[in-house]
């Protein structure tokens, strides 16, 4: 039968169907392999100023070595903190640290900043360090410049410069292959680079060397080869302005110099010149007679040498008064020494009157007005006074002057006033006078 049809073996589709599979297997397993789907993943994220064209899913690399692709890419505003005291100071590994990019600096109060451009000389106030300027400036010196190298600033040192800490940049997050974090320290740096000059762009990392990555997995990033070269374009268009403004300085020189004013000046003044170097040679007038009259010269020979002589008397006196001065520190040292133990000991003396304590002695010796003072001064001139008085009364007494000194020193007076007391204590009057007392008086005790 020519027309009927040869059937297909079944164990040929079974083969068939098993090489399809085995294909579609090694090409998923392919494609996983270079994706990384069969190994485990981290993210790793950085700031760009740029990325020129940069997109989601550009190659990762480590070293040149693929280990992932970007995942995402956002806009982001940041502030980076750092230390001041060691943010860009110091040896690497040691207590050196470097929290900003190279194109930042750390400013005072803790923040990475980037510096304003600059506009002239009257808009920036002068200044020797940070003290001089605002909160928000920063005194650009030699010291700035050498920690902060990359810094882009082209005014002149010795001014204050405002800063801005509040970063404008592109955040790229990349999931890279997590064994590759053995090899990314905290000084690795991302940086945009081409595949090749009309290749696509992609992120190159470089090894670390010493700390691992903090645990944000956030690393710094580096300029690329177009922020490179734009950096390059405008440090050369600032070059050309400088070459141009000295070749126009020299050029109005030379068209000064071939003024004809000038040229008659500087002739007429090399005459003069001429005419003093001639008068000078021939030994006319002061300059003249001072270098060809040997007496002059013998004169200016003689005062070098006296105050030569004077020098040296000079430098002796000196060295024999630091000596007479180093022989006085030895002997009265010890004095001063025992007079400050003797100061001590008064004052270890005196701490028992300060305030405080009670008495007499401390109230005065605390009287910050003077009051207690002039009236003690007071009682005492009056004391003085007083004891001057009896002083007088008493040697008045003394010499039997006045009553008391008669009564006391002339015998007479003394008879007469004892014979008058004994008259009146035998008048009949008194007597009388007296036992009316007696009984008009309080009663005694016993007649109570």
């Amino acid at each position: 039968m020519a027309g009927r049809r040869r059937s297909i073996s079944p164990r040929v589709v079974g083969l068939v169907v098993v090489a399809l599979g085995l294909l579609l297997f090694g090409g998923l397993f392919l494609v996983g392999q270079q994706q990384a789907f069969w190994v485990r993943t981290t993210e790793v994220v950085t700031d760009f100023r740029t990325i020129t064209g940069l997109r989601r899913d550009s190659t990762v690399q480590l070293a040149g070595v693929r280990i992932g692709s970007v995942q995402a890419i956002d806009f982001v505003t940041r502030r980076y903190v750092c230390d001041p005291m060691t943010e860009d100071f110091g040896r690497h590994g040691d207590t050196r640290s470097n929290d900003c990019d190279a194109m930042l600096f750390c400013a005072t109060n803790g923040l990475c900043a980037s510096l304003e451009g600059y506009v002239a000389k009257a808009m920036h106030r002068p200044c020797l360090d940070d003290g001089d300027c605002a909160s928000d400036e920063v005194c650009v010196t030699t010291e700035f410049r050498r920690r902060a190298r990359r810094v882009a600033w082209r005014g002149p040192d010795g001014v204050c410069a405002r800063y801005n800490t509040d970063h404008k940049r592109v955040q790229v997050t990349m999931r890279v292959r997590e064994d590759s974090l053995a090899t990314i320290g905290s000084d690795s740096r991302a940086t945009v680079v081409s595949s090749g000059v009309l290749g696509d762009q992609m992120i190159n990392i470089t090894a670390g060397g010493r700390d691992p990555l903090p645990a944000d997995h956030r690393i710094q990033s580096t300029a690329s080869m177009s922020e490179s070269l734009g950096q390059f374009r405008e440090n050369f268009v600032e070059l050309s302005d400088k070459v141009e403004s000295g070749l126009s300085g020299i050029s109005s020189t030379f068209a000064e110099l071939n003024d004809e004013n000038t040229i008659l000046s500087v002739k007429q003044t090399l005459g003069k010149l001429e005419v003093n170097t001639t008068e000078i040679a021939a030994g006319r007038g002061s300059v003249g007679a001072f270098i060809g009259d040997p007496a002059y010269e013998d004169e200016f020979v003689a005062t070098l040498r006296k105050a030569r002589d004077t020098a040296t008397f000079v430098d002796g006196v000196v060295a024999d008064a630091s000596r007479g001065l180093a022989k006085v520190d030895r002997d009265i040292g010890p004095d001063v020494d025992a007079l400050r133990g003797k100061v001590a000991d008064v004052r270890g003396k005196l701490a028992p009157l300060e305030v405080p304590a009670d008495g007499a002695p401390p109230t005065l010796l605390h009287d910050p007005d003077g009051r207690l003072t002039a009236e003690f001064e007071h009682s005492l001139t009056n004391v003085r006074n007083a004891a001057a008085a009896v002083a007088i009364v008493a040697d008045r007494v003394a010499k039997g002057e006045g009553t008391l000194g008669a009564l006391i020193y002339d015998e007479k007076v003394h008879h007469d006033l004892h014979l008058a007391l004994v008259d009146v204590g035998k008048d009949w009057k008194v007597g009388l006078l007296v036992w009316l007392a007696r009984r008009v008086g309080p009663e005694s005790p016993k007649s109570r």
